[in-house]
């Protein structure tokens, strides 16, 4: 289960370079605010747009710009935190750090 705010660290290719993402207060129904660090563009073109954290009903996370299409997806990985898996390319990770 994932807490209802937080700080994360996203993570490309196994560590060639990270950014911070927080998720922030809950405004509906698995639907969170989201802050993305303006360095995250460096990872994945186009993720610093996104604003909201929809988290599904079958654990999944999507990022985007406007609560609806998804910017980035992410399930839960083997051992902590998500993976990415749309898009395919650059794999993401996505994990819970210290504030």
């Amino acid at each position: 289960p994932t807490p209802p705010s937080g700080s994360y660290k996203l993570v490309a290719n196994g560590d060639e370079a990270s950014c911070a993402v927080k998720r922030g207060a809950e405004i509906s129904d698995g639907l969170s605010l989201l802050t993305v660090a303006a360095n995250c563009r460096r990872i994945l073109p186009g993720i610093e747009r996104a604003k909201f954290w929809r988290e599904q009903d079958d654990d999944t996370i999507a990022f985007s710009a406007n609560g609806i299409d998804p910017i980035v997806t992410f399930g839960i990985a083997d051992g902590d935190g998500y993976e990415s898996y749309a898009p395919a390319l650059p794999l993401l990770s996505l994990a819970a750090s210290a504030p």
